[in-house]
């Protein structure tokens, strides 16, 4: 320091002393820094991202791949089968028919010819009657100009479309835990003699009998007089039937939710749905809500809660598997959901998979195996709360999905088998009306209806039985479900 002018003397480098401190302390300055050692972490760490992505759609490429593998290779034995197994059995039984008939000597035909008129009948008879029929072809491919044409029979591709499907390789993957009886199995061989099949077998024949009306006395020509009345005498026909005023009882109930559903699709008639872009909550909440809303309102046998309700069993049912961390589990949400009003436990489950324009199968195909997982965790769920309950009780204990297709409405029932597996079985399969035109169909929701009505009353039966096994208050008619399965 001078003495004189008491000025200070600096360093000839505090040009440079005076940058780096304000390096480190200017904004535009660390901000630029952090960019930069945060786009050096991202490059570090990008080998790790992309081979996780790289894994990932191998992964996927390959299920795909398998998927469209499985789906060619059955499609080439069914069309193998078709052309030379099927095609080959025919000609050669004919061939041995035909020489069969060529070869017989001619010591024989003098033989024959010299019978009376009677016994040439009864030959010939004999020999109709053994005339070989081939087996049916379910296809004719015609190959023309580079072309192919694929001509299908009627008699052997029958399913309805709309309806609840399993692919293939989930099928194979589930076939161990769980039996299926649907309508799209109907014509593979693999399953047409399983115990599921033969009992949705005798759910469609039942249907076909509208079975479950018998239940309800009267409520067969109240429906077929009401729908057959003029729209404008319509809601008063609806009302004041005599076979309704003179109803008691389940019937009585039950015609009263016809009623209500009734009264609801004449208004829906009045102002038609149109251009929804096929979004599925518009025409969910307008046609089908109403009907289930009315079913469990009159009956009080279900309570329900709709759209996007979350399920609760789906954590509760397996909570163990993730060290009893309800939210490690994985999250199910219902288009409908079901409750039974003396348990509160979840047993009716409601899947809206398209709008009722287009059925978008991917949604379709996803929906099916969402309902079948969330009736198996609230079935099995019930079971860990009833373990005292014999085996033979809690194989009659069902839960119930419901899946809507564009306007194809199918109930499906889940029940355990005493062989320790699911079944999954469709009991009834409907599609709603949205016209004044299409009324008629309304005879089978009924029914529908009707069946859905039958189940839950005697579910509620059944729920007082095991309460009682449970409890200690019956003898058991067979081991008790924990003995069953912890043996």
């Amino acid at each position: 320091m001078n003495s004189k002018d008491q000025s200070v003397a600096l360093p000839s480098n505090i040009n440079i002393f005076i940058q780096k401190v304000y390096s480190y302390f200017s904004l535009r300055k660390t901000k630029d820094r952090f960019i930069k050692e945060y786009k050096r972490t991202i490059d570090e760490n990008e080998p790790r991202v992309r081979k996780r992505k790289i894994a990932k759609e191998r992964q996927e490429a390959y299920e795909k791949a398998q998927r469209l593998g499985n789906a060619l290779t059955m499609r080439g034995l069914n069309e193998f089968q078709d052309q030379y197994i099927d095609g080959a059995t025919g000609s050669t039984a004919e061939e041995e028919a035909a020489t069969q008939v060529s070869g017989t000597t001619e010591d024989e035909a003098t033989q024959v010819s010299g019978t009376t008129e009677d016994e040439a009948t009864r030959i010939s008879t004999t020999v109709e009657t053994t005339t070989y029929t081939s087996p049916t072809k379910k296809t004719c491919t015609l190959d023309k100009n580079q072309k192919k044409f694929v001509i299908f029979n009627p008699a052997t591709f029958f399913t309805a479309p709309h309806k609840p499907k399993i692919q293939y390789i989930d099928r194979e993957k589930i076939r161990d835990f769980c039996e299926i009886g649907m309508e799209f199995l109907i014509d593979d061989d693999n399953y047409k003699n399983e115990e599921a099949m033969n009992e949705y077998k005798g759910h469609i024949a039942d249907q076909n009998k509208f079975a479950s009306f018998d239940s309800f006395p009267g409520v067969t020509e109240f429906i077929q007089d009401v729908l057959s009345t003029d729209k404008e005498d319509f809601i008063r026909m609806l009302w004041n039937h005599e076979k309704r005023l003179e109803a008691i009882g389940t019937t009585w109930t039950f015609m009263d939710i016809v009623c209500y559903t009734l009264t609801d699709f004449s208004s829906n008639c009045k102002q038609e749905l149109r251009n929804s872009n096929n979004h599925e909550r518009t025409p969910f909440v307008k046609y089908i809500v109403p009907m289930f809303k009315y079913l469990s309102q009159e009956s009080n046998l279900t309570k329900f809660y709709w759209c996007e309700k979350m399920i609760e069993s789906q954590g509760l049912a397996v909570s163990e598997c993730n060290d009893f961390v309800i939210s490690f589990s994985d999250r199910k949400y219902a288009d409908g959901l079901g409750r039974n009003t003396t348990t509160n436990n979840e047993e009716l489950f409601i899947e809206c998979s398209s709008g009722f324009d287009n059925e978008i199968t991917r949604h379709s195909l996803d929906d099916t195996l969402k309902l079948l997982v969330e009736c198996s965790n609230s079935l099995l769920h019930i079971l860990k709360q009833n373990k005292r309950a014999s085996m033979e009780t809690m194989t009659k204990k069902c839960t119930f999905g419901i899946q809507v297709i564009k306007q194809t409405l199918t109930v499906t029932k889940l029940n355990l088998t005493k062989a320790g597996r699911w079944r999954l079985v469709e009991l009834r399969s409907a599609c709603v009306p949205t016209s004044w035109e299409l009324r008629s169909n309304w005879n089978i929701i009924f029914e529908m209806l009707a069946t859905i009505y039958n189940e839950l009353i005697e579910q509620r039966k059944l729920d007082r039985l095991i309460l009682d096994e449970n409890c200690g208050f019956r003898k058991l008619p067979s081991k008790s479900t924990a003995e069953y399965f912890l043996e």
